[in-house]
Protein backbone atom coordinates (compact mmCIF):
# COMPACT_ATOMS: atom_id res chain seq x y z
CA UNK A 1 0.00 0.00 0.00
CA UNK A 2 1.25 3.56 -1.05
CA UNK A 3 2.57 6.17 1.53
CA UNK A 4 0.43 9.03 -0.24
CA UNK A 5 -2.48 6.67 0.08
CA UNK A 6 -2.54 6.04 3.93
CA UNK A 7 -1.99 9.74 4.45
CA UNK A 8 -5.31 10.60 2.92
CA UNK A 9 -7.29 7.50 4.74
CA UNK A 10 -5.59 8.91 8.07
CA UNK A 11 -7.03 12.18 7.13
CA UNK A 12 -10.12 11.53 6.37
CA UNK A 13 -10.27 9.32 9.47
CA UNK A 14 -9.17 11.50 11.86
CA UNK A 15 -11.78 14.55 10.18
CA UNK A 16 -14.62 11.86 10.77
CA UNK A 17 -13.51 11.51 14.89
CA UNK A 18 -13.55 15.61 15.06
CA UNK A 19 -17.30 15.46 13.48
CA UNK A 20 -17.99 13.25 16.02
CA UNK A 21 -17.70 15.50 18.85
CA UNK A 22 -19.79 17.95 17.04
CA UNK A 23 -22.67 15.15 15.48
CA UNK A 24 -23.72 12.19 15.84
CA UNK A 25 -26.10 11.66 12.35
CA UNK A 26 -26.16 8.39 10.71
CA UNK A 27 -24.72 10.27 7.58
CA UNK A 28 -21.38 10.77 9.33
CA UNK A 29 -21.12 7.75 11.07
CA UNK A 30 -21.24 5.69 7.72
CA UNK A 31 -18.72 8.53 6.35
CA UNK A 32 -15.96 7.56 9.33
CA UNK A 33 -17.03 4.28 8.90
CA UNK A 34 -15.78 3.98 5.48
CA UNK A 35 -12.28 6.19 6.58
CA UNK A 36 -11.64 3.57 9.01
CA UNK A 37 -12.23 0.36 6.70
CA UNK A 38 -9.99 2.21 4.14
CA UNK A 39 -7.24 3.20 6.64
CA UNK A 40 -6.80 -0.46 7.46
CA UNK A 41 -6.91 -2.30 4.62
CA UNK A 42 -4.23 -0.16 3.81
CA UNK A 43 -1.78 -0.54 6.59
CA UNK A 44 -3.54 -3.60 7.76
CA UNK A 45 -4.82 -5.43 5.45
CA UNK A 46 -2.75 -8.59 4.97
CA UNK A 47 -1.94 -8.83 8.87
CA UNK A 48 -5.94 -8.68 9.60
CA UNK A 49 -6.45 -11.31 7.03
CA UNK A 50 -3.87 -13.75 8.65
CA UNK A 51 -5.17 -13.35 12.00
CA UNK A 52 -8.79 -13.71 11.17
CA UNK A 53 -7.74 -17.21 9.39
CA UNK A 54 -5.63 -18.40 12.68
CA UNK A 55 -8.86 -17.92 14.43
CA UNK A 56 -10.89 -19.60 12.50
CA UNK A 57 -8.56 -22.46 12.52
CA UNK A 58 -7.91 -22.11 16.46
CA UNK A 59 -11.60 -22.44 16.54
CA UNK A 60 -12.12 -25.31 14.24
CA UNK A 61 -9.66 -27.35 16.14
CA UNK A 62 -11.34 -27.05 19.10
CA UNK A 63 -14.54 -27.97 18.21
CA UNK A 64 -16.48 -25.01 19.23
CA UNK A 65 -20.29 -24.83 17.20
CA UNK A 66 -20.52 -21.51 18.36
CA UNK A 67 -19.68 -18.26 16.55
CA UNK A 68 -18.15 -17.17 19.72
CA UNK A 69 -14.53 -16.82 19.51
CA UNK A 70 -12.48 -17.69 22.96
CA UNK A 71 -11.18 -14.45 24.62
CA UNK A 72 -7.57 -15.62 25.28
CA UNK A 73 -7.17 -16.37 22.22
CA UNK A 74 -8.52 -13.77 20.87
CA UNK A 75 -6.37 -11.40 22.98
CA UNK A 76 -3.07 -13.36 21.87
CA UNK A 77 -4.13 -12.75 18.01
CA UNK A 78 -4.93 -8.85 19.23
CA UNK A 79 -1.29 -8.64 20.68
CA UNK A 80 0.49 -10.00 17.66
CA UNK A 81 -1.26 -7.53 15.35
CA UNK A 82 0.05 -4.67 17.31
CA UNK A 83 3.46 -5.82 17.56
CA UNK A 84 3.41 -5.67 13.58
CA UNK A 85 5.62 -3.05 11.94
CA UNK A 86 2.58 -2.13 10.31
CA UNK A 87 0.76 -1.11 13.06
CA UNK A 88 3.62 0.37 14.44
CA UNK A 89 3.85 2.95 11.47
CA UNK A 90 0.20 3.40 11.93
CA UNK A 91 0.71 5.08 15.69
CA UNK A 92 3.99 7.06 14.56
CA UNK A 93 1.95 8.47 12.06
CA UNK A 94 -0.82 9.61 14.50
CA UNK A 95 1.77 10.74 17.08
CA UNK A 96 3.80 13.14 14.98
CA UNK A 97 1.20 14.28 12.64
CA UNK A 98 -0.08 17.59 13.65
CA UNK A 99 -3.72 17.99 13.67
CA UNK A 100 -4.11 21.53 11.83
CA UNK A 101 -2.17 19.99 8.84
CA UNK A 102 -4.73 16.76 8.35
CA UNK A 103 -8.54 18.62 9.17
CA UNK A 104 -9.73 21.13 6.51
CA UNK A 105 -9.38 24.57 7.40
CA UNK A 106 -12.75 25.68 8.43
CA UNK A 107 -12.37 22.50 11.28
CA UNK A 108 -10.50 24.18 14.20
CA UNK A 109 -12.15 21.86 16.96
CA UNK A 110 -9.40 19.61 17.98
CA UNK A 111 -9.60 15.94 19.02
CA UNK A 112 -10.27 15.15 22.67
CA UNK A 113 -8.41 12.53 24.38
CA UNK A 114 -10.69 9.05 24.80
CA UNK A 115 -9.32 8.00 28.12
CA UNK A 116 -10.91 11.26 29.39
CA UNK A 117 -13.96 10.26 31.80
CA UNK A 118 -17.06 10.77 31.10
CA UNK A 119 -18.11 14.28 32.74
CA UNK A 120 -15.28 15.32 30.73
CA UNK A 121 -16.54 14.13 27.45
CA UNK A 122 -19.82 15.29 27.53
CA UNK A 123 -18.38 18.90 28.56
CA UNK A 124 -15.57 18.87 26.09
CA UNK A 125 -18.69 17.71 22.97
CA UNK A 126 -20.98 20.31 24.65
CA UNK A 127 -18.71 22.90 23.70
CA UNK A 128 -17.50 22.03 20.43
CA UNK A 129 -21.40 21.76 19.40
CA UNK A 130 -21.64 24.95 20.41
CA UNK A 131 -18.66 26.17 18.83
CA UNK A 132 -19.94 24.53 14.88
CA UNK A 133 -23.27 26.10 15.39
CA UNK A 134 -21.45 29.26 15.41
CA UNK A 135 -19.52 28.57 12.37
CA UNK A 136 -23.05 26.65 10.51
CA UNK A 137 -24.67 28.99 8.17
CA UNK A 138 -28.04 30.87 9.49
CA UNK A 139 -31.29 28.25 9.12
CA UNK A 140 -34.12 28.81 7.01
CA UNK A 141 -36.76 28.34 9.69
CA UNK A 142 -36.56 31.25 11.78
CA UNK A 143 -39.09 33.58 13.92
CA UNK A 144 -39.92 37.00 12.52
CA UNK A 145 -40.72 38.81 15.79
CA UNK A 146 -37.36 37.06 17.32
CA UNK A 147 -35.02 38.16 14.64
CA UNK A 148 -37.00 42.02 14.99
CA UNK A 149 -36.59 41.89 18.61
CA UNK A 150 -32.87 40.92 18.11
CA UNK A 151 -32.05 43.93 15.73
CA UNK A 152 -33.61 46.28 18.51
CA UNK A 153 -35.44 48.30 16.11
CA UNK A 154 -33.84 48.04 12.97
CA UNK A 155 -37.10 46.58 11.02
CA UNK A 156 -39.39 49.57 12.59
CA UNK A 157 -41.41 51.03 9.98
CA UNK A 158 -40.67 55.01 9.14
CA UNK A 159 -43.45 57.17 11.27
CA UNK A 160 -46.99 57.59 9.00
CA UNK A 161 -47.49 61.17 8.36
CA UNK A 162 -51.63 61.31 8.20
CA UNK A 163 -53.66 63.94 6.13
CA UNK A 164 -54.83 65.14 9.92
CA UNK A 165 -51.17 65.90 11.15
CA UNK A 166 -50.40 67.77 7.75
CA UNK A 167 -53.61 69.79 8.21
CA UNK A 168 -52.93 71.14 11.85
CA UNK A 169 -49.40 71.57 11.03
CA UNK A 170 -50.67 74.22 8.36
CA UNK A 171 -53.29 75.78 10.92
CA UNK A 172 -50.20 76.13 13.41
CA UNK A 173 -47.83 77.81 10.99
CA UNK A 174 -50.58 80.82 10.36
CA UNK A 175 -52.18 79.65 6.82
CA UNK A 176 -55.86 80.45 6.41
CA UNK A 177 -57.06 77.14 6.35
CA UNK A 178 -60.68 75.59 7.25
CA UNK A 179 -60.49 74.97 10.80
CA UNK A 180 -61.45 70.94 11.85
CA UNK A 181 -63.95 69.88 14.61
CA UNK A 182 -61.70 67.80 16.39
CA UNK A 183 -58.49 69.14 18.35
CA UNK A 184 -54.92 67.91 17.48
CA UNK A 185 -54.91 65.62 20.01
CA UNK A 186 -58.33 63.40 19.51
CA UNK A 187 -57.47 63.71 15.78
CA UNK A 188 -54.02 61.64 16.24
CA UNK A 189 -55.80 59.47 18.31
CA UNK A 190 -58.43 58.47 15.81
CA UNK A 191 -55.71 58.10 13.15
CA UNK A 192 -53.94 56.18 15.23
CA UNK A 193 -57.14 53.78 16.45
CA UNK A 194 -57.94 53.64 12.80
CA UNK A 195 -54.46 52.11 11.19
CA UNK A 196 -54.95 48.79 14.50
CA UNK A 197 -51.78 49.41 15.81
CA UNK A 198 -51.16 50.37 19.33
CA UNK A 199 -48.62 53.15 19.72
CA UNK A 200 -45.52 52.43 21.63
CA UNK A 201 -43.18 54.98 22.88
CA UNK A 202 -40.99 55.16 20.04
CA UNK A 203 -43.70 55.61 17.74
CA UNK A 204 -45.00 58.18 20.33
CA UNK A 205 -41.87 59.65 20.14
CA UNK A 206 -41.36 60.29 16.01
CA UNK A 207 -45.76 61.84 16.50
CA UNK A 208 -44.21 64.42 18.75
CA UNK A 209 -41.53 65.00 16.27
CA UNK A 210 -44.08 65.74 13.45
CA UNK A 211 -45.93 68.03 15.85
CA UNK A 212 -43.13 70.45 15.65
CA UNK A 213 -42.45 70.10 11.72
CA UNK A 214 -43.96 71.89 8.74
CA UNK A 215 -46.47 71.34 6.88
CA UNK A 216 -44.12 70.84 3.72
CA UNK A 217 -41.80 69.14 5.69
CA UNK A 218 -44.24 66.20 6.55
CA UNK A 219 -45.56 66.27 3.11
CA UNK A 220 -42.06 65.56 1.43
CA UNK A 221 -42.05 62.67 4.58
CA UNK A 222 -45.49 61.04 3.49
CA UNK A 223 -45.30 57.70 2.02
CA UNK A 224 -48.51 56.42 1.83
CA UNK A 225 -51.40 57.89 -0.38
CA UNK A 226 -54.77 56.24 1.85
CA UNK A 227 -52.93 58.34 4.68
CA UNK A 228 -53.37 61.82 3.11
CA UNK A 229 -56.51 61.13 1.73
CA UNK A 230 -59.07 59.32 4.14
CA UNK A 231 -61.87 60.92 2.88
CA UNK A 232 -62.70 63.83 0.49
CA UNK A 233 -62.99 66.42 2.97
CA UNK A 234 -59.27 65.73 4.05
CA UNK A 235 -57.55 65.11 0.12
CA UNK A 236 -59.65 68.42 -0.34
CA UNK A 237 -57.68 71.02 1.90
CA UNK A 238 -54.51 69.00 1.67
CA UNK A 239 -55.22 69.99 -2.15
CA UNK A 240 -55.93 73.39 -1.05
CA UNK A 241 -52.27 73.82 1.15
CA UNK A 242 -50.43 72.13 -1.60
CA UNK A 243 -51.92 75.13 -4.44
CA UNK A 244 -51.33 77.64 -2.02
CA UNK A 245 -48.28 76.58 -1.57
CA UNK A 246 -47.11 76.40 -5.57
CA UNK A 247 -48.91 80.07 -5.67
CA UNK A 248 -46.65 81.54 -3.20
CA UNK A 249 -44.35 83.90 -5.10
CA UNK A 250 -42.54 85.18 -1.92
CA UNK A 251 -40.44 82.15 -1.11
CA UNK A 252 -39.01 80.91 -4.33
CA UNK A 253 -37.22 77.83 -2.50
CA UNK A 254 -40.56 76.83 -1.03
CA UNK A 255 -42.44 77.39 -4.09
CA UNK A 256 -40.15 74.71 -5.91
CA UNK A 257 -40.17 72.29 -3.17
CA UNK A 258 -43.82 72.11 -3.18
CA UNK A 259 -44.40 71.86 -6.82
CA UNK A 260 -41.55 68.45 -6.64
CA UNK A 261 -43.90 67.40 -3.90
CA UNK A 262 -46.53 67.63 -6.51
CA UNK A 263 -44.54 65.22 -8.88
CA UNK A 264 -44.14 62.71 -6.01
CA UNK A 265 -47.21 62.76 -4.86
CA UNK A 266 -48.68 62.19 -8.49
CA UNK A 267 -46.07 59.46 -9.43
CA UNK A 268 -47.33 57.55 -6.35
CA UNK A 269 -50.86 57.41 -7.07
CA UNK A 270 -50.21 56.83 -10.97
CA UNK A 271 -47.93 53.93 -9.65
CA UNK A 272 -51.07 52.72 -7.26
CA UNK A 273 -53.17 52.87 -10.36
CA UNK A 274 -51.39 50.88 -12.49
CA UNK A 275 -51.76 53.04 -15.61
CA UNK A 276 -55.50 52.74 -16.23
CA UNK A 277 -58.41 53.51 -13.73
CA UNK A 278 -57.32 53.06 -9.79
CA UNK A 279 -58.11 54.19 -6.09
CA UNK A 280 -56.37 57.20 -6.42
CA UNK A 281 -57.66 58.85 -9.97
CA UNK A 282 -59.27 61.72 -7.89
CA UNK A 283 -56.35 62.83 -6.80
CA UNK A 284 -54.48 63.04 -9.72
CA UNK A 285 -57.04 64.94 -11.96
CA UNK A 286 -56.79 67.07 -8.35
CA UNK A 287 -52.82 67.45 -8.40
CA UNK A 288 -52.98 68.19 -12.58
CA UNK A 289 -55.73 71.55 -11.80
CA UNK A 290 -53.32 72.03 -9.05
CA UNK A 291 -50.72 72.46 -12.21
CA UNK A 292 -53.13 74.34 -14.23
CA UNK A 293 -53.44 77.25 -11.72
CA UNK A 294 -49.66 77.16 -11.11
CA UNK A 295 -48.98 77.90 -15.04
CA UNK A 296 -51.90 80.66 -14.80
CA UNK A 297 -50.81 82.06 -11.71
CA UNK A 298 -47.37 81.98 -13.48
CA UNK A 299 -48.57 83.77 -16.77
CA UNK A 300 -50.29 86.51 -14.88
CA UNK A 301 -46.75 87.48 -13.05
CA UNK A 302 -45.54 87.71 -16.41
CA UNK A 303 -47.48 90.22 -17.14
CA UNK A 304 -46.86 92.52 -14.69
CA UNK A 305 -43.54 94.72 -15.14
CA UNK A 306 -42.79 94.59 -11.03
CA UNK A 307 -42.90 90.78 -11.15
CA UNK A 308 -40.42 90.70 -13.74
CA UNK A 309 -37.65 89.43 -11.29
CA UNK A 310 -40.22 86.67 -10.33
CA UNK A 311 -40.24 85.36 -13.21
CA UNK A 312 -36.55 85.19 -13.92
CA UNK A 313 -36.45 83.43 -10.75
CA UNK A 314 -39.09 81.10 -11.71
CA UNK A 315 -38.22 80.49 -15.34
CA UNK A 316 -37.11 76.77 -14.83
CA UNK A 317 -40.27 76.59 -12.81
CA UNK A 318 -42.43 77.84 -15.55
CA UNK A 319 -40.50 75.47 -18.30
CA UNK A 320 -40.82 72.23 -15.53
CA UNK A 321 -44.47 72.83 -14.98
CA UNK A 322 -45.58 73.08 -18.47
CA UNK A 323 -43.86 69.97 -19.36
CA UNK A 324 -45.14 68.35 -16.11
CA UNK A 325 -48.67 69.25 -17.03
CA UNK A 326 -48.30 67.79 -20.93
CA UNK A 327 -47.40 64.28 -18.97
CA UNK A 328 -49.83 64.43 -16.65
CA UNK A 329 -52.48 65.05 -19.80
CA UNK A 330 -50.99 61.87 -20.78
CA UNK A 331 -51.37 59.77 -18.19
CA UNK A 332 -54.90 60.87 -17.36
CA UNK A 333 -56.11 60.36 -21.00
CA UNK A 334 -54.78 57.23 -21.04
CA UNK A 335 -56.79 56.18 -17.63
CA UNK A 336 -60.19 57.95 -19.22
CA UNK A 337 -59.69 55.92 -22.38
CA UNK A 338 -59.00 52.67 -20.27
CA UNK A 339 -61.62 53.28 -18.10
CA UNK A 340 -64.33 54.78 -20.79
CA UNK A 341 -66.32 56.26 -17.57
CA UNK A 342 -66.12 58.60 -15.12
CA UNK A 343 -65.21 62.04 -14.47
CA UNK A 344 -67.43 63.72 -17.78
CA UNK A 345 -67.69 66.85 -15.55
CA UNK A 346 -63.84 66.79 -14.97
CA UNK A 347 -63.20 66.60 -18.55
CA UNK A 348 -65.21 69.69 -19.70
CA UNK A 349 -63.14 71.67 -16.72
CA UNK A 350 -59.72 70.83 -17.69
CA UNK A 351 -60.51 71.83 -21.25
CA UNK A 352 -61.78 74.88 -20.03
CA UNK A 353 -58.30 75.44 -18.10
CA UNK A 354 -56.41 73.80 -21.12
CA UNK A 355 -57.75 76.34 -22.90
CA UNK A 356 -57.21 79.03 -20.55
CA UNK A 357 -53.97 78.04 -20.49
CA UNK A 358 -53.70 78.48 -24.39
CA UNK A 359 -55.21 82.08 -24.05
CA UNK A 360 -52.28 83.34 -22.56
CA UNK A 361 -49.51 84.19 -24.70
CA UNK A 362 -46.91 83.23 -22.62
CA UNK A 363 -47.64 80.10 -21.64
CA UNK A 364 -48.82 79.49 -25.47
CA UNK A 365 -45.49 80.04 -26.86
CA UNK A 366 -43.81 77.92 -24.13
CA UNK A 367 -45.88 74.60 -24.53
CA UNK A 368 -45.35 75.58 -28.78
CA UNK A 369 -41.38 74.58 -27.84
CA UNK A 370 -42.41 71.80 -26.67
CA UNK A 371 -45.07 70.45 -28.89
CA UNK A 372 -45.38 72.81 -31.81
CA UNK A 373 -48.38 70.51 -33.10
CA UNK A 374 -50.22 70.56 -30.24
CA UNK A 375 -50.73 66.94 -30.54
CA UNK A 376 -52.31 66.70 -26.64
CA UNK A 377 -54.80 69.85 -27.04
CA UNK A 378 -56.13 67.42 -30.64
CA UNK A 379 -56.17 64.56 -27.59
CA UNK A 380 -58.52 66.47 -25.26
CA UNK A 381 -60.80 67.95 -27.91
CA UNK A 382 -61.81 64.20 -28.74
CA UNK A 383 -63.40 63.62 -25.04
CA UNK A 384 -66.01 66.44 -25.44
CA UNK A 385 -68.90 66.76 -27.63
CA UNK A 386 -68.48 68.88 -31.09
CA UNK A 387 -71.18 71.43 -29.05
CA UNK A 388 -69.40 71.10 -25.60
CA UNK A 389 -66.07 72.01 -27.32
CA UNK A 390 -67.91 75.33 -28.92
CA UNK A 391 -69.23 76.04 -25.35
CA UNK A 392 -65.88 76.23 -24.24
CA UNK A 393 -64.17 78.01 -27.30
CA UNK A 394 -67.08 80.36 -26.68
CA UNK A 395 -66.33 80.87 -22.81
CA UNK A 396 -62.28 81.28 -23.06
CA UNK A 397 -62.29 82.89 -26.10
CA UNK A 398 -59.33 80.63 -27.73
CA UNK A 399 -61.02 80.99 -31.15
CA UNK A 400 -60.25 84.43 -31.68
CA UNK A 401 -56.95 84.36 -29.91
CA UNK A 402 -55.32 81.33 -31.86
CA UNK A 403 -56.68 83.44 -35.13
CA UNK A 404 -54.92 86.22 -34.60
CA UNK A 405 -51.88 84.65 -33.61
CA UNK A 406 -52.14 83.49 -37.21
CA UNK A 407 -52.59 86.40 -39.09
CA UNK A 408 -49.66 88.11 -36.70
CA UNK A 409 -47.23 84.52 -38.06
CA UNK A 410 -47.09 84.16 -34.46
CA UNK A 411 -45.24 87.12 -33.21
CA UNK A 412 -46.19 88.72 -30.17
CA UNK A 413 -45.09 91.20 -27.25
CA UNK A 414 -44.73 88.20 -25.01
CA UNK A 415 -42.47 85.94 -27.05
CA UNK A 416 -40.29 88.96 -27.64
CA UNK A 417 -40.07 89.22 -23.76
CA UNK A 418 -39.82 85.58 -22.75
CA UNK A 419 -36.91 85.21 -25.53
CA UNK A 420 -35.02 87.93 -23.70
CA UNK A 421 -34.92 86.46 -20.34
CA UNK A 422 -33.84 83.21 -21.54
CA UNK A 423 -31.01 85.13 -23.76
CA UNK A 424 -30.23 87.14 -20.24
CA UNK A 425 -30.38 83.44 -18.64
CA UNK A 426 -28.33 81.33 -20.88
CA UNK A 427 -26.70 84.13 -22.98
CA UNK A 428 -26.15 83.29 -26.45
CA UNK A 429 -25.30 79.78 -27.15
CA UNK A 430 -26.13 77.27 -29.56
CA UNK A 431 -28.51 75.74 -27.25
CA UNK A 432 -30.46 78.95 -26.84
CA UNK A 433 -33.62 78.90 -28.86
CA UNK A 434 -33.71 82.48 -31.22
CA UNK A 435 -36.51 84.66 -31.02
CA UNK A 436 -37.18 83.57 -34.79
CA UNK A 437 -37.75 79.56 -33.70
CA UNK A 438 -39.97 80.83 -30.95
CA UNK A 439 -42.15 82.86 -33.29
CA UNK A 440 -42.55 80.15 -35.72
CA UNK A 441 -43.44 76.96 -33.21
CA UNK A 442 -46.38 79.67 -31.47
CA UNK A 443 -47.23 80.37 -35.56
CA UNK A 444 -47.34 76.01 -36.15
CA UNK A 445 -49.15 75.94 -32.90
CA UNK A 446 -51.82 78.08 -33.46
CA UNK A 447 -51.97 76.60 -37.47
CA UNK A 448 -52.78 73.02 -35.43
CA UNK A 449 -54.92 74.33 -32.53
CA UNK A 450 -56.94 75.98 -35.79
CA UNK A 451 -57.30 72.62 -37.45
CA UNK A 452 -58.81 70.95 -34.66
CA UNK A 453 -61.56 73.78 -33.95
CA UNK A 454 -62.60 73.17 -37.43
CA UNK A 455 -62.72 69.81 -37.55
CA UNK A 456 -64.34 69.01 -34.40
CA UNK A 457 -66.86 71.42 -33.48
CA UNK A 458 -68.73 70.02 -36.71
CA UNK A 459 -70.57 73.52 -37.25
CA UNK A 460 -71.98 75.58 -39.97
CA UNK A 461 -70.74 79.14 -40.94
CA UNK A 462 -73.10 81.04 -39.40
CA UNK A 463 -72.40 79.38 -35.83
CA UNK A 464 -68.48 80.14 -36.25
CA UNK A 465 -69.42 83.12 -35.11
CA UNK A 466 -69.50 82.32 -31.63
CA UNK A 467 -65.92 81.01 -31.54
CA UNK A 468 -64.24 83.30 -33.32
CA UNK A 469 -66.41 86.77 -33.16
CA UNK A 470 -66.52 86.69 -29.36
CA UNK A 471 -64.56 88.00 -26.59
CA UNK A 472 -64.59 85.74 -24.04
CA UNK A 473 -66.95 85.59 -20.97
CA UNK A 474 -64.66 84.20 -18.37
CA UNK A 475 -62.97 86.73 -16.83
CA UNK A 476 -60.66 84.48 -14.58
CA UNK A 477 -60.35 80.56 -14.09
CA UNK A 478 -58.33 80.90 -10.58
CA UNK A 479 -60.17 80.87 -7.23
CA UNK A 480 -58.50 81.23 -3.94
CA UNK A 481 -57.93 77.63 -3.50
CA UNK A 482 -57.18 76.98 -6.94
CA UNK A 483 -59.17 76.92 -10.43
CA UNK A 484 -62.78 77.04 -10.28
CA UNK A 485 -65.26 74.09 -9.88
CA UNK A 486 -66.98 72.54 -11.79
CA UNK A 487 -70.09 73.50 -11.32
CA UNK A 488 -69.04 76.92 -12.27
CA UNK A 489 -68.11 75.89 -15.48
CA UNK A 490 -71.12 73.84 -15.94
CA UNK A 491 -73.28 77.42 -15.40
CA UNK A 492 -70.55 79.26 -17.71
CA UNK A 493 -71.39 76.79 -20.95
CA UNK A 494 -74.65 77.36 -20.33
CA UNK A 495 -74.30 80.66 -22.00
CA UNK A 496 -75.98 80.81 -25.62
CA UNK A 497 -74.40 81.43 -28.86
CA UNK A 498 -74.20 84.20 -31.42
CA UNK A 499 -74.87 83.78 -34.85
CA UNK A 500 -73.47 85.54 -37.66
CA UNK A 501 -75.21 87.16 -40.87
CA UNK A 502 -74.39 86.83 -44.45
CA UNK A 503 -71.99 88.55 -44.61
CA UNK A 504 -70.09 88.22 -41.25
CA UNK A 505 -70.31 84.75 -42.65
CA UNK A 506 -68.36 85.47 -45.64
CA UNK A 507 -65.75 87.24 -43.86
CA UNK A 508 -65.23 84.78 -41.23
CA UNK A 509 -64.28 82.30 -44.41
CA UNK A 510 -61.79 84.66 -45.67
CA UNK A 511 -60.27 84.95 -42.11
CA UNK A 512 -59.64 81.39 -41.43
CA UNK A 513 -58.35 80.58 -44.95
CA UNK A 514 -55.77 83.31 -45.38
CA UNK A 515 -53.24 81.45 -42.86
CA UNK A 516 -53.63 78.59 -44.25
CA UNK A 517 -53.49 79.41 -47.93
CA UNK A 518 -50.41 81.80 -47.24
CA UNK A 519 -48.85 78.44 -46.20
CA UNK A 520 -49.52 76.98 -49.12
CA UNK A 521 -48.11 79.92 -51.33
CA UNK A 522 -44.64 79.74 -49.18
CA UNK A 523 -44.46 76.21 -50.07
CA UNK A 524 -44.74 76.81 -53.22
CA UNK A 525 -42.13 80.09 -53.11
CA UNK A 526 -39.65 78.14 -50.73
CA UNK A 527 -40.18 74.45 -50.83
CA UNK A 528 -37.21 74.10 -47.87
CA UNK A 529 -39.34 76.17 -45.53
CA UNK A 530 -42.68 73.75 -45.36
CA UNK A 531 -42.35 69.99 -45.29
CA UNK A 532 -45.20 67.92 -46.92
CA UNK A 533 -46.94 67.20 -43.10
CA UNK A 534 -47.77 71.27 -42.92
CA UNK A 535 -48.51 71.18 -46.67
CA UNK A 536 -50.81 68.34 -46.40
CA UNK A 537 -52.63 69.81 -42.98
CA UNK A 538 -53.35 73.20 -44.52
CA UNK A 539 -54.82 71.87 -47.84
CA UNK A 540 -56.88 69.70 -45.57
CA UNK A 541 -57.94 72.25 -43.24
CA UNK A 542 -58.81 74.53 -46.86
CA UNK A 543 -60.78 72.20 -48.21
CA UNK A 544 -62.84 71.49 -45.18
CA UNK A 545 -63.46 75.03 -44.69
CA UNK A 546 -64.32 76.07 -48.07
CA UNK A 547 -67.19 73.10 -47.99
CA UNK A 548 -68.76 75.38 -44.45
CA UNK A 549 -71.86 77.13 -45.50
Amino acid sequence: MSTDNSNNHLSEFLSFETKQHQSSSSDDITIGRHALDQLLESKLGNEITWCAQQLATNNKHNNDSSDEINSSVLEEEVTKLMGTPAFQQINAQIRECPLSLLLPSNQTTSVNNRSEDDGSNKKSREESTAAANNNKPATTSFSLFDLMDSQKGAFMLPPRIMAQQVIDADQRHGNNIMTTNNSNDDAVQNYSSSSGNTADSTQQANNNNNNSKSALELLEQAEDMEDLSPDVDSWEQIRSILYRGLTNKTNVVERRRYFNVHMLIFDKCQKTNGGGGGMFRSQTWGLTFNIVGLILSLSNEFEKEDDQMHIMTDLDLYWDSCHHLVLSLSHLAMEYVTSSVGHEKEMERMSLGLCSILCTDVSSCVLAMMEPMAGWFEVWARFVGPSTLMSILRVSGLGEVVLRRCESRGRNEASKRLHEMIRQRDGSSSVTPTLEDLEESNFLQSLSILRVITSRCDATLGSMGSIFCCNATLSSFLSADGIVSSDEVQAMLGTKEQCLSIAEQEEMRSRLLKPFRDVLLLRESTPALVDADLEELCTQVVSLIEQLC
